[in-house]
């Protein structure tokens, strides 16, 4: 393939210039001039703003002055966010400031790599910005506060960095406390936690709140970025150690497995919504191990496969007939400029973790197995941390199936879709074929969906065979508040590199529903067998329906779902498989 680097700068350059022709020249309103607008959301974002840097990137590459134009208008508009008390709003409706700490970082970097494209006043002007943000920081974000462990991640970055550059020993003391805050919040099996609360031990099971999308393209980098700079080896060493233990969570085509993430609901398959993206740190890190920069660079073509002038938040949003919203390439474009400003890692292409992974992988932390099997991908959820109504799926069920030569088989995102981040997320207009995307048993009482994503009490056992591996699930069908309302169930997953066989008693009246993947309408093959893209086999023991087509926003699919109905014993048994 051509240069890397050309790679990261050619998709750079069509979302900043998408971006660029959604900026607004009013200078009769001053808190629209400058502003870019969202196509999905039909609104300015607050953090716009983000873009400066990534505009400013360009213009060193390209010289075209419209970029060093842009980034000073969206400088000047971003004045209207600014509190009187150094704080940022998130969103002009939005009372939360916590994201502060990302519009310090994007003016730092901005600053670091190109203020000297900057006038001298107008520099001081955009130094004295920073000094005002890095104040509130200093107080707005602290060690013992209540915040999901990326923002205290963050503001570890940004106090070393911005303390370093002022040369402010009180900031540079503060995020080596935030820092080692952070890094004490690791689980037994490798995974930071605390993307929902700060507890150790948040749940009655002993598990915490773990997002691998935020871990992986926010948290970690915002650490590594801290112990880079502040020169601390044995804090560089925990970084790494917890980049590797993240990396497995990378699947073979650069997506993110977070389907069973307690922030999922803002899951887009190639990351999380409103992270900037794992592609600077995995670059510098490429340089003495190659497989980050291998895994930089193919989650940075999923973003290729999913643009279109802007970064789409799923891999059917285009085909479904949604709009981009502008949030996923103002926050990636950042990611992008720093490794080009640092330097992109050429290299020859290498395999990554996934390509040949450990047939069983357990973090209790999250209630998550993750099991491999040939071509054969699989994570399995049991956590019970509450993060949201609706939130992540649990109960056992199948959160993620993926399968060489067809990609993602099943994804499950939150298991009911709700704008939970309003300023955040979007909403389709289709909503006859807004559905669920979790695999799962359920039953409907009295109007009342009882599931088995909903059993935050289920008991799992993975059992290691010679030809795959066995999964047993025992649980209680619940409604959303968790409570046990329904019937038990028995669940049996086999993996091979066969494919899946799953078996399941439960109560008469049941039904197994499977929203599996695809583009196109199930081809019935049978009364019990049907056919997708030529080469994917479900097989079922009795009926299987092929019941309507349904998307999700979060991961992004579009899927066909199949229902199987339990028989007269409560039985229900299938097979998927490819050939």
């Amino acid at each position: 393939m051509a240069k890397i680097r050309d790679t990261y700068l050619a998709l750079l350059r069509e979302w900043m210039g998408e971006l660029l022709s959604l900026m607004v020249h009013d200078p009769a309103h001053r808190t629209l001039d400058g502003a870019i607008l969202c196509p999905a959301c039909s609104v300015v974002h607050g953090r716009c703003a983000d873009a400066i840097y990534p505009f400013l990137c360009l213009y060193a590459i390209d010289r075209k002055p419209e970029y060093l134009e842009a980034a000073r208008k969206l400088f000047a508009w971003s004045e209207y966010m600014l509190c009187d008390d150094g704080s940022m709003y998130n969103d002009s409706q939005s009372q939360w400031q916590g994201t502060t700490v990302f519009s310090a970082l994007g003016l730092y970097h901005a600053l670091r790599y190109h203020g000297n494209l900057l006038e001298g006043q107008e520099r001081l002007l955009w130094e004295e910005r920073l000094k005002t943000l890095a104040g509130w920081l200093k107080g707005g974000i602290r060690a013992e506060g209540k915040t999901n462990v990326n923002y205290i991640a963050a503001n570890a970055a940004a106090m070393e960095l911005i303390g370093a550059y002022f040369q402010n020993g009180e900031m540079r003391a503060l995020a080596r406390e935030l820092a080692l805050t952070a890094l004490s919040r690791v689980g037994k099996g490798g995974l930071l936690f605390g993307e929902g609360s700060p507890l150790e031990r948040a749940t009655p099971r002993g598990m915490s709140a773990v997002d691998a999308g935020y871990n992986a393209e926010e948290t970690l980098p915002c650490l590594y970025e801290y112990a880079e700079s502040c020169g601390d080896a044995e804090i560089m060493e925990r970084v790494l150690k917890l980049a590797r233990a993240h990396l497995a969570l990378m699947l073979p085509d650069g997506a993110w497995d977070n389907s069973f993430g307690s922030r999922n609901f803002k899951w887009t398959y190639w990351g999380s919504r409103t992270a900037d993206g794992c592609q600077a740190m995995f670059n510098a890190l490429g340089r003495s191990k190659p497989a980050f920069a291998e895994a930089a660079l193919r989650n940075l073509l999923l973003y290729r496969r999913c643009t279109k002038g802007l970064l789409y938040g799923g891999v059917d949003y285009l085909h479904h007939g949604e709009q981009p919203c502008a949030h996923h390439a103002f926050c990636r474009a950042k990611a992008l400029a720093q490794a080009l400003d640092e330097g992109v890692t050429e290299f020859e292409r290498c395999a990554i973790p996934s390509d040949a992974p450990e047939a069983v992988m357990h973090y209790p932390e999250a209630g998550a197995y993750r099991l491999s099997a040939g071509a054969w991908r699989m994570s399995v959820c049991y956590g019970d941390f509450p993060y949201m109504k609706g939130g992540h799926a649990s109960g056992g069920a199948i959160t993620l199936l993926w399968r060489e030569e067809y990609g993602p088989v099943f994804a499950a995102a939150n298991t009911d879709y709700s704008l939970h981040e309003a300023h955040n997320m979007q909403l389709t207009r289709k909503k006859s074929l807004q559905g669920s995307l979790c695999p799962r048993l359920e039953i409907e009482r009295d109007g009342t969906i009882l599931s088995q994503v909903y059993d935050f009490g289920s008991e799992v056992c993975v059992h290691p065979q010679q030809e795959g591996t066995l999964v047993e699930v025992k649980g209680r069908l619940c409604d959303i508040e968790h409570a046990p309302k329904g019937g038990a169930y028995r669940a049996s997953y086999r993996l091979s590199a066969r494919g899946l066989d799953i078996l399941l008693d439960c109560e008469k009246g049941a039904r197994l529903i499977l929203p599996l993947i695809s583009r196109e309408d199930a081809k019935v093959e049978g009364v019990s067998s049907l056919g997708f893209a030529g080469r994917l086999r479900v097989k079922a023991q009795g009926r299987l329906i092929a019941n309507r087509r349904v998307f999700n926003l979060a991961p992004g699919f579009e899927a066909a779902e199949l229902v199987a109905p339990a028989d007269e014993k409560g039985h229900i048994g299938l097979t998927l498989s490819f050939c």
